[in-house]
């Protein structure tokens, strides 16, 4: 019981950390692009993508898994803006819209396997 509580408590503090670094994100590509504000959506999901595909070839323990990869990346990502940018620019434009879901699925996609391929070791000549 006490080690449930304390890695709910971990993915608390990790999701916590990965919050406040998206809403950072976010601040900061409103200022920068404003009108196209989801960029910082898309680089939030790219990254965190990267990041849990690395984190999963590491040693780690289960503790720490749930700070990283279900705490902080969780809170870092975020499915359910992503969902309400696609709602939005649909009003703007289809075209948009589609090339947006579309890049999104599969830069996430290699942002994984970029990670993945990072944290395995290297080959042996």
């Amino acid at each position: 019981m006490q080690a449930t509580i304390i890695n709910m408590l971990a993915v608390g503090l990790g999701g916590a950390m990965g919050t406040g670094l998206r809403v950072l994100l976010s601040l900061g590509a409103f200022r920068i692009w404003n009108d196209y504000a989801f960029i910082g959506t898309l680089a939030a999901n790219i990254l965190g993508a990267a990041l849990i595909g690395y984190l999963a070839t590491r040693d780690m323990t289960a503790r720490a898994k749930a700070m990283w990869m279900t705490g902080f990346c969780g809170g870092f990502t975020t499915f359910s803006l992503f969902s309400l940018e696609i709602l939005i620019l649909s009003d703007r434009s289809i075209t948009l819209m589609l090339g947006y879901g579309a890049a999104s699925l599969v830069l996430w996609v290699l942002g994984v396997w970029g990670g993945w391929r990072l944290g395995q070791p290297a080959a042996k000549t």
